[in-house]
């Protein structure tokens, strides 16, 4: 892939991510609950706007040794070490291989601030409380206690995830002790 292709690529993706925060800050609350949407595979999920804290194209991660199989690694973001999870894999499907489209949502869950790779980001819509269902118990591939329910808007369907289930206390806490040490070890190192 020449320079020039790359470059392109680029720009394109931050096309869509500003696109994305636009939406994000032009977006109306009035008459429903906002949520950020994305792509995992076929599927579209969202979590509520108010826990998000930013939207980033994929970086490059620092991989932590002893760590879940779906922790991907540790960012750099700002002075800030932010842990990286992979959902795809938390949620029990299928890996893939991050690319171009690739984004991570940076979000406070159980007031820690974690990451999330997607494969997309879709929009930010309001959803009426009317318009989100609970969750099928047969109907999904994933573990349901993660999901806080099922958005309709229009004749798409939006799963809405309970943000702060998907780490528990116990697991964050053992990310940070994680993180930490290994942040030691390189500094002594």
């Amino acid at each position: 892939m020449s320079l020039e292709d790359k470059k392109e690529e680029k720009k394109v993706k931050q096309a869509d991510i500003k696109e994305a925060l636009m939406n994000l800050l032009n977006s109306s609350a009035t008459g429903g609950n906002q949520f950020v949407t994305f792509s995992i595979g076929s599927e579209d999920y969202g979590i509520d706007i108010k826990k998000v804290q930013e939207i980033t194209a994929f970086k490059d991660l620092t991989v932590l040794p002893n760590t879940p199989n779906y922790i991907k690694g540790i960012l750099n973001l700002r002075g800030n070490v932010i842990p990286i999870m992979d959902p795809r894999v938390r949620f029990g499907l299928e890996e893939k291989t991050f690319d171009k489209k690739s984004v991570i949502i940076i979000f406070k869950s159980n007031n820690k601030t974690i990451g999330m790779i997607v494969d997309k980001i879709s929009d930010v819509l309001t959803i009426d409380k009317e318009n989100i269902e609970d969750t099928p118990e047969m109907a999904m591939n994933i573990d349901t206690s993660l999901l806080s329910g099922v958005g309709k808007v229009g004749d798409k369907f939006v799963i809405i995830l309970s943000i702060d289930k998907i780490l528990t206390n116990k697991e964050i806490d053992s990310l940070s002790s994680s993180k930490n040490s290994d942040l030691q070890d390189n500094k002594e190192a």
